[in-house]
């Protein structure tokens, strides 16, 4: 595909994640409205004898104050998550690239609304932002966050910088571009995972994808797995599982199928837990290496939260008593769902 760039050749949880600011950005004018504020409620406090209220609320019996605010424990808040009237008037004055790059921003930082400025924006956005450094890091950081309505925010900006539109005509034609040539539409096989995760084509695009996965290039096959992994349907947990079980590329298997399963792409929690069967069959077979079955316990504690050791049949104890309670308070918590 003329112009565009290879996105997802790497499994995002093995490359380094840095959100870097510029001091430019951290002097924009809500900074500075803020701090000019601030500096004036001491001045008038310090001229008129009164204590600033800030330092009493600070220091009341009970609260968090200063140096007491450790870097490790819970979450203490400091202000609102709520996108506020000067931020919504100051991304409203924007130009579009600095929209997206914005709003992805508040995303990634849970602010309250912020994906639904995305939602409501990203169509004018297509064919007018690109990739740039900014956007690129924090795509990075969206699709490696915890959250999976920040990792669909990231993939509908990526569709508005790659200039592709969500119908099933634009599918067509990257399945024609594939078939043209596997090797040389390693993008357009990313893309198809995308726009099968937001609904266009999901199961023709998808059983494309699986014939893909049975080419004897392994950089189709990786390519093939990592679009999988973003579809998101209970469907494609099967394909990933047989894909680190089974595949003969340790790049497929690993950065494909393992990643897919336990951190990479869309499924959801409780989705991830419908592997949890084939990984305790992965780690009891001593067919494999060392290498592999020891990934195979890291993705079941990684899936499950549970700490247990390298013993099958461990697990499988576990999985018989808690496997079905821990689903279901997965699938309890994505249905009461965040805000953001």
């Amino acid at each position: 595909m003329p112009g565009l760039r290879i996105l997802g050749d790497l499994c995002p949880v093995h490359r380094a994640s840095v959100l870097h600011v510029t001091a430019e950005r951290m002097r924009s004018k809500i900074g500075w409205r803020r701090f000019r504020a601030v500096l004036l409620a001491l001045a008038l406090a310090a001229g008129s004898g009164i204590q600033p209220a800030i330092a009493h609320a600070q220091t009341a019996p009970g609260e968090i104050a200063g140096h007491k605010i450790r870097v490790p424990g819970e979450r203490v808040e400091g202000t609102t998550a709520k996108l506020s009237e000067v931020e919504s008037e100051l991304v409203a004055a924007m130009a579009p690239q600095e929209q997206a790059e914005r709003l992805l921003q508040y995303a990634i930082s849970h602010h309250v609304g912020a994906t639904d400025y995305i939602k409501a924006r990203v169509s004018a956005w297509r064919g007018v932002i690109t990739f740039t450094t900014a956007l690129d890091t924090l795509l990075d950081v969206a699709r490696n966050g915890d959250d999976l309505r920040v990792r669909a925010a990231a993939l509908e900006i990526e569709l508005a910088a790659l200039n592709i539109a969500k119908t099933s005509a634009q599918a067509d034609v990257l399945l024609e571009r594939i078939a043209i040539d596997p090797t040389q539409s390693r993008q357009e096989i990313y893309v198809l995972g995308i726009l099968a995760n937001r609904g266009i084509a999901t199961t023709r695009v998808h059983d494309a994808l699986r014939g893909l996965a049975r080419s004897e290039n392994e950089l189709i096959r990786y390519q093939a797995y990592a679009a999988i992994a973003n579809i998101g349907t209970d469907e494609t947990v099967s394909d990933l599982v047989d894909a680190f079980h089974h595949d003969p590329s340790p790049m497929v298997r690993i950065d494909g199928g393992g990643c897919g399963l336990a951190h990479c792409g869309m499924l959801t929690r409780a989705q991830r837990m419908l592997a949890i069967p084939g990984l305790i069959e992965m780690a009891a077979d001593n067919t494999l290496t060392a290498r592999d079955v020891s990934y195979a316990y890291r993705a079941l504690r990684e899936i499950s939260d549970e700490t247990l050791p390298d013993n099958a049949q461990a697990w499988r104890a576990w999985y018989a008593a808690h496997g079905a309670e821990t689903t279901d308070r997965f699938r309890k918590f994505e249905e009461g769902g965040k805000p953001y």
